[in-house]
């Protein structure tokens, strides 16, 4: 018990020394008068980047792709279309050694998002050799296509696929879904299309393949 009222009367000499000493203490700064107040600062907004220009609109200057022995020499021309049995069906090339690039508006520009380019070479030709397409079916998806433009302007696709179509298929309306995919604003496609499957001979020279083989390739656009 006795404890108990030390500590207490302990606990009240602290508490009257420190009441001591507040009451000695030095007098405070004199309360303010008036009141700061900082100027606001307005924040700019953040510049608007200008748009991007639009893509280059000329011809193609040459295609390369080394999984499939594509060679950025084999010279590309502008190719259209043409009627035969009242069927249009696309032009070949006007020369064994050259790549079609099918610039009518209707089909795809390279550069330009949510469009499909088409391009046709041989993969051999009578009397000539090896085309620009001999060894299409030797791509590699994963690898890259590059397509260099007149302007200097280089795009890069991603083989996706290489695949092999019967005529059958492509006259019965398969053509349409090979020219005409759905992609969507952020998807540019390139297909190579060249001869393929057996070769059928005719009884005058030359002759035909059975099928056409396609590849794929696409990039994607900001």
């Amino acid at each position: 018990m006795r404890r108990f009222v030390r500590f207490g009367l302990l606990a009240s000499a602290i508490l009257g020394f420190a009441a001591v000493l507040t009451a000695g203490a030095a007098p405070g700064p004199p309360k303010l008068s008036y009141r700061a107040v900082a100027p606001a600062v307005t924040r700019g907004e953040e510049p608007t980047p200008p748009p991007a220009p639009p893509p280059y609109d000329g011809p193609v200057a040459s295609l390369y792709l080394a999984s499939a022995g594509i060679s950025s020499s084999a010279p590309v021309e502008q190719r259209g279309t043409r009627f035969e049995n009242g069927r249009e069906v696309f032009a070949d090339p006007s020369a064994p050694g050259n790549i079609a690039w099918y610039s009518d508006s209707r089909f795809g520009h390279p550069g330009f998002a949510g469009q499909n380019s088409l391009f046709a070479a041989h993969i051999n030709y009578v009397n000539y050799g090896n085309g620009p397409f001999a060894r299409l079916t030797s791509a590699e998806p994963g690898s890259a296509l590059y397509v260099t433009m007149d302007d200097g302007a280089s795009y890069a696709y991603t083989v996706l696929y290489v695949t092999l179509v019967p005529i059958e298929v492509l006259t019965s309306g398969g053509m349409d879904a090979i020219v005409f995919p759905a992609l969507d604003v952020h998807t540019e496609r390139v297909t190579l299309i060249s001869c393929g499957g057996d070769f059928l001979p005719n009884p005058g020279g030359g002759g035909e393949y059975t099928s056409r083989v396609v590849l794929v390739a696409e990039r994607y656009v900001p």
